[in-house]
């Protein structure tokens, strides 16, 4: 027998990605708290997160399952190590957050483009890929905000989908924000038909998919351990047939940034399945999360969702 709605499942499900009186007055809280953070000095802001994300992380619950997934991926380590891992990664995550909802909406891009250091053979790589509908995939890692300005500012015209809030007025926000940075937002509703349409036009996307996959996923080993994995990027390579690269964007101790990128296929192998695709995608972000493993985002349930079998 199914339980009956609550009022906030009802209130939830009436003003979901709606716009209206009610959702815009829930979203001005949000607004200020924001704009009182832009005051602050953005080494202050900074710092500020990363403190509330390793204190937030004394009371998640999610203490154990990140130590699981760490140990998953390090096998080695001591507990002890992966505890620091894990609250290196919680500050890095909370300071992720700042970035996209505080510093990036008001911030000049072309002086945090020129915080960035490429790695060698970077920059030639990205100019080679202009008008040929390459396909970018990176993990949680570093600044993803950053991925994409730095694609969009080297002529690539980027497109990436996203999952917008709840709040029609947040995901306003935040749309435009990641549309100031030369990439296009794409609901995630119908990603699959606009994505390919713009990879046919020689223009870029970029995809973030090492998360957690509900709708119809494959199994793929994730650091030694089957995970569902979404088959869009594989589906994608294979129809359009362009280049597929790895890219990531890493915080350096100074302040600055580390961009890089690397190519995976050119083009992709039609006749190789999408598993065995999806499986050379992983192995590639496994080994830049293992260069810089403390900027990971270890809390997300990435094994959730098991095989047929194993239920």
């Amino acid at each position: 027998m199914s339980r009956p709605d609550s009022l906030r499942r009802r209130f939830r499900r009436r003003y979901k990605h709606r716009p209206g009186p009610i959702p815009w007055l829930l979203f001005q809280p949000q607004r200020f708290f924001f704009f009182l953070l832009r005051l602050l000095p953005e080494r202050w802001l900074l710092a500020l997160a990363r403190g509330l994300g390793k204190n937030a992380l004394v009371f998640s619950r999610r203490q154990d399952l990140g130590d699981l997934q760490i140990g998953q991926a390090f096998p080695a380590w001591s507990r002890q190590k992966r505890k620091k891992l894990l609250q290196q990664s919680a500050g890095h995550f909370a300071q992720s957050a700042a970035e996209a909802l505080v510093l990036w909406p008001g911030s000049d891009l072309q002086q945090r483009a020129d915080q960035v250091q490429f790695e060698p053979g970077t920059k030639e790589l990205l100019h080679s890929m202009r008008g040929r509908g390459a396909i970018f995939l990176q993990a949680h890692l570093g600044s993803v905000e950053m991925t994409g300005t730095l694609i969009g500012s080297q002529g690539l015209d980027a497109a990436t989908p996203m999952r917008p809030p709840n709040n029609w007025y947040l995901a306003e926000w935040i749309g435009r924000s990641r549309n100031r940075i030369g990439t296009d937002v794409i609901p995630r509703e119908g990603a699959l038909k606009q994505m390919m349409l713009k990879l046919k036009a020689g223009k870029s996307v970029i995809l973030t998919f090492d998360q957690n996959a509900h709708q119809k996923p494959i199994f793929v080993p994730w650091f030694g351990k089957l995970a569902a994995t979404e088959r869009t990027p594989a589906a994608l390579a294979q129809k359009v047939g362009g280049p597929v690269l790895v890219c990531w964007c890493v915080r350096q101790g100074s302040g600055g940034f580390l961009f890089g990128c690397r190519l995976l296929a050119d083009p992709v192998d039609s006749s190789a399945s999408q598993e065995d695709l999806t499986g050379q995608f992983h192995t590639a972000m496994e080994d830049v999360i293992r260069r810089f493993p403390e900027q990971y985002l270890w809390l997300h349930d990435r094994y959730r969702t098991r095989p047929p079998e194993e239920s």
